[in-house]
């Protein structure tokens, strides 16, 4: 397999603190920890991804904002020619940090983590105060005309709210909402019962979701959204009808072909949601050596040279010709490895044609 010089987009989380407390938190281990990269060990990452051409940034955490040196950082980067998006949850949104953004016109979006239309709803999952916190750094955002997006995971506290959180990020003026699954990793996965969805409820989303984005198509986006277009274009074709250069093959995943994830200690991951899967560090060997020579990211990139037939879950499926093979990070979570089948992406079943249990399948 061909390996680019260069990743095209590398998120950096820098720090492992946040200010929340979320039920869902997908980088739960290491919440808090110590031993975040230092401004000047950020500069030098930095530095290096410019130099091999890295063309996006994408600047998370934890939640990046809580570091007090996220000026210094911001104010580095925006002297390099990336583009850039920052993940937040939008309660540490401030002047100086709005005034920084005001004036680059490299920032493609600022994308903030929203629960519900409101404090009840939001509030639930990411702690009291928070949604009156979000809305003080969205006013910000709006008084400064910089856009923003929302990102949402759409679980059984806000299942009942969806068009209400599409009507309110209209209202804020919110440039998208990225609706996604609930994830069984971090410390989602001892509220998973509560808060994952049964297959009558997930139906329940799936329509509701489908009829906001023919209403709204320029806003309603997100993961979730793209899965159900295409289990939809799935079920209109017939099983035979395929493409013959992807047929079989895994395509879905970008993380360590055209992206990867480095955490605030300095490892490197092939994408966030990978959080555990280190294959080097920063602190250790340059980036490049690692994006290109690393053991762990060669051993990853295997998983696309696979047949999706080769899992047994998949051995003798018809729709091996039109399936992209789904996340690695699902089954990896799972106790499966990343060479497991990923049953959120799986066909079957959405359809309703595999009963499956995601935690009776760890």
């Amino acid at each position: 397999m061909k390996v680019f010089s260069a990743p095209q987009k590398v998120t950096l989380n820098i720090t492992n603190r946040c200010n929340l407390n979320c039920l869902y938190c997908a980088v739960s281990s290491t919440k808090n920890a110590p031993g975040d990269l230092t401004l000047a060990e950020w500069k030098a990452v930095v530095d290096e991804l410019a130099r091999i051409k890295v063309f996006h940034l994408l600047i998370s955490g934890g939640e990046p904002l809580v570091r007090s040196d996220f000026g210094a950082i911001l104010k580095h980067i925006l002297q390099l020619p990336f583009r850039i998006s920052i993940n937040t949850n939008g309660t540490r949104i401030d002047n100086d940090y709005v005034l920084l953004l005001a004036e680059t016109n490299r920032l493609d979006n600022i994308q903030i983590s929203l629960d519900g239309p409101n404090a009840k709803i939001h509030d639930y999952i990411r702690g009291h105060g928070s949604f009156a916190s979000m809305m003080q750094g969205i006013q910000l955002l709006q008084q400064y005309n910089i856009p923003f997006s929302f990102f949402v995971v759409v679980c059984r506290n806000n299942l009942k709210y969806l068009k209400q959180i599409v009507l309110f990020s209209k209202k804020v003026g919110a440039t998208q909402i990225a609706f996604c699954n609930l994830l069984p990793q971090g410390s989602a996965i001892e509220h998973f019962k509560d808060l994952n969805l049964s297959f009558g409820e997930q139906k329940e989303a799936e329509a509701e979701l489908r009829r906001l984005k023919k209403l709204y198509p320029d806003l309603v986006g997100g993961s979730l959204v793209q899965t159900i277009e295409w289990m939809n274009t799935i079920s209109r074709a017939p099983a035979s009808e395929h493409t013959p250069e992807i047929a079989n093959k895994i395509t879905s995943c970008g993380g360590s072909i055209s992206e990867c994830s480095i955490r605030p200690e300095g490892w490197v991951i092939p994408c966030d949601r990978l959080w555990d899967c280190k294959v080097g560090s920063v602190r250790e060997d340059s980036f490049q050596s690692i994006w290109l020579h690393s053991e762990g990211f060669r051993n990853f990139r295997t998983r696309y040279s696979r047949r999706l037939d080769s899992f047994k879950e998949c051995k003798n499926c018809i729709y091996t010709g039109v399936c992209k093979g789904g996340c690695p990070a699902i089954p990896y979570h799972l106790g499966k490895g990343i060479d497991g089948w990923d049953p959120l992406s799986c066909y079957k079943v959405f359809s309703g044609q595999k009963k499956l249990s995601l935690l009776e399948y760890q």
